[in-house]
């Protein structure tokens, strides 16, 4: 896995997030369902019920991470190895979210598409904090009308890293296969013969930062990080 690749797979692991706890809501959508978001050649099967959401990593088989809002904690789950770990939610104040009073989300309609056979509206959308209204995030995105508005497309401004080049551009999110209604409560739920480990690299298998180290070296180099 290379570094760009490394880099890529971060960035859409954050888009995700957005995706989930606020960007995707500017209409209101459906907040139960599965679905499978693909992004930068990647896929990741995921699913919403209320403010619990659920990811699966698409880089490591097995890895999984809810995030339960009410309770402002994530876990992340190996249901390979049967453990997981807990941790606070981090830094929730930085993400767009439309029940933040300081969040402001405005879309206009700029046409009309379709994507995957669902009838589409497309809208041209602007995001940004009335603390802070000359940092203004843009994107596009696409609600289908089938579906009760549900936001199937995003494509998002990137903006550029002045310490990265040739970084910035556009990020373009894509559901498919999407069930509305098909989350269940058990899917958020750890199993009860899963074991509570003491940090994210036991739940990865490396065990200590030494091990994680070695695995970053070798991403670099490359190579695949071993499976758990």
């Amino acid at each position: 896995m290379s570094k760009i690749n490394i880099r890529c797979l971060v960035t859409v692991f954050c888009m995700a997030t957005i995706l989930l706890t606020g960007l995707s809501v500017f209409a209101a959508p459906p907040d139960n369902f599965t679905a499978t978001m693909v992004s930068s050649g990647m896929e990741m099967p995921m699913a919403k019920m209320g403010t619990k959401s659920l990811v699966e990593n698409p880089g490591m088989n097995g890895l999984v991470t809810i995030s339960l809002a009410d309770s402002k904690k994530t876990i992340m789950m190996n249901r390979v190895s049967k453990t997981y770990y807990e941790q606070p939610i981090q830094n929730q104040e930085k993400k767009p979210d439309v029940y933040d009073p300081d969040m402001v989300f405005d879309k206009k309609k700029v046409g009309t598409d379709t994507i995957d056979g669902h009838p589409c509206i497309k809208y041209d959308a602007v995001f940004y904090r009335k603390s802070n209204p000359e940092e203004k995030h843009k994107a596009t995105i696409w609600e289908a009308k089938d579906l009760k508005d549900f936001t199937i497309q995003t494509e998002v401004a990137v903006p550029a890293n002045p310490n990265n080049k040739g970084s910035g551009g556009k990020m373009i999110m894509k559901f498919k296969d999407i069930r509305l209604g098909a989350a269940t409560a058990a899917m958020f739920d750890v199993p009860r013969d899963y074991k509570k480990v003491n940090s994210v690299q036991e739940v990865m298998g490396f065990g200590g930062m030494g091990n994680v180290n070695e695995m970053i070296k070798k991403m670099q180099k490359g190579q695949r990080p071993p499976k758990p």
